[in-house]
């Protein structure tokens, strides 16, 4: 144990003594390490992302862009259009493309609407006024209320391949058509009698044409009053589906009734957008059921590892200690600590333990003292006199012995005294000495005299 000992405060000499520089190489905490490595995952993460949003942004590859030939894009239905001798022309900002527009002879195709400014909306109010066509490709329930028009937006509707079952004239030369699965209409409101409904997929409808009011004074436009079309999912005018029921001749009949198509992209995040999404908005609808689903199975998880434990089970220890070496242990910290009174205290305590045990007295409960933890005796008026009985040694001295001159509470009153000096090595020898003959006596139980010295 000793050796045991030198050799772990020369280690912890060696591990706390300065290295000079250049003498040694310091080797960084486990932990150090493990966050190193965690923010070099990070950040590899942040240049990937960052480099294929770089990449996405560069290659004209965002959705329903007519300049893309993605899947997801609407450059085939840009050309077709074209064929038909309509000028087509892409722009981001909604202001522009409603200030520089012919409101007599133009269409605005506007997706994602709610990135769109309140006041750029009212503006395209007014142009479709004049006579103007605009087609909102999914628009949500905030852009509705912003160009106060009679309809509703419902949830989610399934998807399918839904019949026109209206007189729009563009639906019914297209006849069925890929819609749904997102967003549905409902006509609502006085004016809901003027709304056109189409291409109803369960309860509500995925297209709706809503007659613009004509501006006072302004002659009637030569193609027809202005109107809102409202798409509840822009995904039949892409490039993977353009070719399928009637998805391309109801996409070009809604887009070519003037000669000018203007297609606008609002840029995502602006400041004064009608609705601006929050981080929650921009998860899919899936990842709220998939974070239940995990908040169950954690709880699931806690009930079963929180689950009552058994007994307790015996596990031999990985190092034998032998008793001497804890006693001499606990010696040198009290050497260590000048504590000799704690010591004689424990000597005491231990003493009346054995006289206890070896007379049979019965034991109670009491507080702890200094130099034991509180563990059962015998009391000791009790104590006292069968010690006296066995050995015929005065009460007086028994008490003076086992229980010192600063006696507890529970010592007889008579024998309290005022405490001594500090204790010294010499009366701490004498103490044990005193007390081992002591429990030599009332072992034998004959032996009544003191030995002198």
């Amino acid at each position: 144990m000793s050796s045991q000992i030198a050799s772990s405060q020369v280690t912890v000499s060696q591990a706390a003594a300065p290295q000079a520089p250049g003498t040694g190489h310091r080797r960084l905490d486990p932990r150090a390490r493990r966050g190193i490595r965690v923010a070099a995952v990070l950040i590899l993460l942040v240049v990937i992302c960052t480099t294929l949003a770089a990449i996405s942004d560069s290659s004209n590859g965002r959705p329903l862009d007519p300049g893309s030939a993605d899947p997801d894009g609407t450059m085939a239905l840009a050309r077709l259009v074209q064929a038909h001798g309509v000028a087509v022309t892409s722009t981001n900002d909604l202001a522009e493309a409603v200030n520089e527009s012919d409101p007599a002879d133009v269409t605005i195709v506007l997706t994602h609407p709610q990135r769109a400014p309140g006041q750029a909306l009212d503006g395209l109010a007014h142009l479709a006024g004049q006579g103007a066509d605009v087609v909102l490709l999914e628009p949500g329930a905030t852009v509705v209320d912003a160009l106060d028009l009679p309809v509703t937006v419902t949830g989610r509707v399934p998807s399918g391949t839904p019949a026109p079952r209206c007189q729009l004239p563009e639906a019914t030369a297209a006849g069925t058509v890929t819609l749904g699965g997102r967003s549905g209409f409902r006509a609502a409101g006085p004016d809901a009698a003027e709304v056109t409904t189409c291409y109803p997929v369960g309860s509500a409808s995925a297209l709706v044409v809503v007659p613009a009011p004509r501006t006072p004074g302004r002659p009637p436009a030569p193609s027809g009053p202005g109107r809102f079309v409202l798409v509840g999912n822009a995904g039949f005018m892409t490039n993977d589906r353009l070719d399928e029921q009637g998805n391309a001749a109801l996409a070009i009949g809604l887009l070519n009734r003037h000669r000018t198509l203007s297609w606008v992209t609002p840029q995502l995040g602006a400041p004064d957008a009608v609705a601006r999404r929050s981080l929650l908005d921009l998860l899919p609808d899936r990842v709220p059921l998939a974070c239940l689903q995990l908040g169950l199975a954690m709880v699931v998880l806690a009930l079963w590892r929180g689950r009552r434990l058994g007994p307790p089970v015996p596990e031999p220890l990985p190092v034998v200690v032998r008793a001497a070496e804890t006693v001499e242990g606990r010696g040198r910290l009290y050497a260590a600590a000048q504590a000799r009174d704690l010591a004689a205290a424990v000597l005491r305590a231990t003493a009346r333990g054995r006289l206890t045990e070896r007379l049979g007295l019965p034991t109670r409960a009491r507080p702890a003292r200094p130099g034991d933890a509180g563990q059962p005796e015998a009391d000791p008026t009790a104590l006292v006199a069968s010690v006296a009985a066995r050995t015929g040694r005065s009460p007086m001295e028994i008490t003076l012995l086992l229980y010192g001159s600063g006696m507890s509470q529970d010592a007889p009153a008579a024998v309290r005294t005022a405490p001594t000096a500090e204790v010294t090595d010499e009366a701490l020898v004498a103490l044990v000495d005193q007390l081992d003959a002591l429990d030599r006596q009332v072992a034998a139980g004959s032996d009544r005299q003191v030995a002198a010295g």
